[in-house]
């Protein structure tokens, strides 16, 4: 069946600016890209029940026990620890108790907040615990390295959407689970990408949907803030698109999109996606090889093992390395195939980007002619 709401109930912070609503008063905070996504993710629900930005206690037990205080299992503080000379005066004046203007990365009121409380932000033990590291050069450290030292607390108000070019995707919890309701669906696979597709991400997909406790796969790629060297949103988006309307019957996939900042996190990553999958509405999710990981950071298998130590109320399905065998004469995997590594076809992203920027023609085995013509295209990674 199609599982309730982590923790219980779907959370619903959306109430539009009322006419002639006046804001003009309050201290206003400018959030940047990912301030801003995690704003709208908390008012529609998508990080339920979380109801605001993470407050010390609870910042202490996440990074701590990968808990929340409550004992809910729980992998990312959702931090809001405002930058910049724009935000300078105003967290200096905050307390608690006062009612806050948050404005998005385009300058437009987005939400408004009930401030609860401000702490200094532990940088150190937000990136260690989370990201196993202090290193700078891991992206996400390096974004809390450019974090504000004060992080903020407190109920929001969503006033809004944020305005998306993939707002055609971009299903709230509630919209996804009524998707699934009208396609029958009682149990859902979740896909998490932030690649466009090739033959081991559809060769995974679909021995997931041959499976007898999966009615349909809900393929929700990433296009919100990404690394450099990651391919656009865009690019992931039309690739889907063309990917799935050709390759898939309608009554068995639903591709969406998931306009948060990517987090390269490892396992604490993997836990936390397949929440907010749990929350749009998926029963299962799809864990491969080094999902979310970034370098060498982290074992390829740690976000298997996680499902080990946190039961999140959804169950993992779990894939070893794909590939395409020459000798099998097709896609296979570390668990099954018996033949030599010399005759496995490398279907990785890097292998890919490499194929691209010198011209060459990414080989059938590897991904479908209509995504390979999106990619060839060119200027379709972040600069």
């Amino acid at each position: 069946m199609i599982p309730e709401p982590y923790g219980g109930r779907l959370v619903s912070l959306l109430r539009p600016a009322g006419a002639g609503e006046d804001f003009s008063s309050m201290q206003r905070i400018v959030l940047n890209e990912e301030e801003s996504y995690d704003a709208e993710k908390l008012g529609i629900g998508a990080y339920s029940p979380l109801e605001g930005f993470t407050s010390s206690g609870e910042f202490e037990s996440i990074t701590s026990r990968t808990m929340l205080e409550n004992g809910l299992p729980w992998s990312m503080p959702v931090v809001l620890a405002p930058s910049g000379s724009e935000n300078e005066s105003a967290v200096g004046s905050i307390r608690a108790g006062d009612e806050i203007l948050l404005v998005d990365f385009t300058g437009k009121p987005l939400a408004t907040m009930s401030v609860s409380e401000k702490y200094a932000l532990r940088k150190d033990v937000f990136a260690r615990s989370v990201y196993g590291t202090t290193d700078s050069t891991h992206p996400n450290v390096e974004e809390i390295g450019q974090m504000g030292p004060t992080a903020l607390s407190g109920g929001i108000r969503l006033l809004r959407r944020l305005e998306s070019p993939f707002s055609r995707y971009e299903l709230t919890p509630a919209e996804s689970r009524e998707q699934f309701s009208r396609k029958g669906w009682k149990s859902v696979a979740a896909y998490q990408a932030r690649n466009p597709p090739h033959l081991a991400h559809e060769y995974i997909q679909r021995i997931t949907l041959e499976r007898d406790d999966v009615d349909g796969i809900f393929i929700q790629p990433v296009v919100g803030k990404l690394k450099r060297g990651d391919y656009r949103p865009e690019v992931i988006m039309e690739a889907y698109d063309v990917f799935v309307s050709k390759y898939y019957r309608e009554e068995c996939a639903l591709l969406g999109s998931l306009s948060i900042s990517m987090r390269y996190a490892g396992p604490k990553a993997v836990l936390f996606y397949a929440i907010v999958r749990r929350n749009y509405g998926c029963s299962h999710y799809i864990v491969g090889r080094d999902q979310a990981g970034v370098g060498s950071y982290y074992d390829p298998y740690a976000g298997h093992r996680i499902f080990d130590q946190f039961d999140v109320g959804v169950r993992p399905i779990l894939y070893k390395e794909t590939f395409y065998c020459s000798i099998c004469r097709g896609m296979t995997s570390v668990k099954v195939c018996p033949h030599p590594e010399s005759a496995r076809v490398n279907t990785s992203q890097t292998r890919i980007r490499r194929i691209l920027s010198e011209g060459g023609e990414i080989p059938h085995e590897i991904i479908r002619p209509e995504v390979a013509a999106i990619l060839s295209r060119g200027d379709v990674t972040i600069s």
